[in-house]
Protein backbone atom coordinates (compact mmCIF):
# COMPACT_ATOMS: atom_id res chain seq x y z
CA UNK A 1 0.00 0.00 0.00
CA UNK A 2 1.38 3.48 -0.81
CA UNK A 3 -0.29 7.22 -0.36
CA UNK A 4 0.55 9.84 -2.54
CA UNK A 5 -0.91 13.29 -3.59
CA UNK A 6 -3.99 13.06 -5.56
CA UNK A 7 -3.59 13.91 -9.69
CA UNK A 8 -6.51 14.19 -10.78
CA UNK A 9 -9.80 16.20 -9.33
CA UNK A 10 -12.18 14.11 -7.14
CA UNK A 11 -14.49 13.32 -4.60
CA UNK A 12 -13.51 12.48 -1.13
CA UNK A 13 -14.36 8.21 -1.16
CA UNK A 14 -16.29 9.18 2.37
CA UNK A 15 -19.71 8.70 3.19
CA UNK A 16 -21.19 12.09 3.65
CA UNK A 17 -17.78 13.83 2.27
CA UNK A 18 -18.14 16.45 -0.45
CA UNK A 19 -15.10 17.61 -0.53
CA UNK A 20 -12.20 17.02 -3.30
CA UNK A 21 -9.86 14.46 -2.48
CA UNK A 22 -6.05 15.70 -1.77
CA UNK A 23 -4.69 12.25 -1.06
CA UNK A 24 -4.79 8.71 -2.93
CA UNK A 25 -4.21 5.52 -1.30
CA UNK A 26 -2.72 3.23 -3.89
CA UNK A 27 -2.97 -0.74 -3.15
CA UNK A 28 -1.26 -2.79 -6.12
CA UNK A 29 -0.50 0.29 -8.36
CA UNK A 30 -4.18 0.68 -8.60
CA UNK A 31 -6.03 3.61 -7.14
CA UNK A 32 -7.99 1.89 -4.01
CA UNK A 33 -9.05 5.38 -2.19
CA UNK A 34 -9.26 8.89 -2.36
CA UNK A 35 -9.55 11.11 0.68
CA UNK A 36 -9.78 14.65 1.24
CA UNK A 37 -7.48 16.22 4.31
CA UNK A 38 -9.98 16.49 6.91
CA UNK A 39 -11.10 12.57 6.18
CA UNK A 40 -6.93 11.68 6.47
CA UNK A 41 -6.62 13.35 9.43
CA UNK A 42 -9.78 11.69 11.23
CA UNK A 43 -8.90 8.43 9.76
CA UNK A 44 -5.17 9.05 11.67
CA UNK A 45 -6.40 9.66 15.00
CA UNK A 46 -9.35 6.58 14.76
CA UNK A 47 -6.01 4.35 13.55
CA UNK A 48 -3.94 5.49 15.89
CA UNK A 49 -6.16 4.50 19.00
CA UNK A 50 -6.48 0.76 17.77
CA UNK A 51 -2.64 0.29 16.55
CA UNK A 52 -0.82 1.33 19.85
CA UNK A 53 3.09 -0.41 19.50
CA UNK A 54 4.41 -2.39 21.75
CA UNK A 55 6.74 -0.31 23.96
CA UNK A 56 10.47 -1.33 23.45
CA UNK A 57 11.95 -2.81 26.62
CA UNK A 58 14.52 -0.39 28.48
CA UNK A 59 18.32 -1.64 27.71
CA UNK A 60 19.34 -0.84 31.44
CA UNK A 61 16.34 -2.38 33.07
CA UNK A 62 17.70 -4.10 36.21
CA UNK A 63 17.70 -7.23 35.81
CA UNK A 64 16.90 -10.76 37.29
CA UNK A 65 19.68 -12.37 39.18
CA UNK A 66 20.24 -15.86 39.03
CA UNK A 67 19.89 -17.36 42.32
CA UNK A 68 22.40 -20.02 43.61
CA UNK A 69 21.80 -23.05 45.68
CA UNK A 70 24.78 -23.52 48.32
CA UNK A 71 24.64 -27.34 48.79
Amino acid sequence: MEVKNCLIKTKCDILGCKNLAEYCVLNDKKIALNLCKNCTEKLHNALSKVLVPKPVTPPFKKQKKIEVKNG
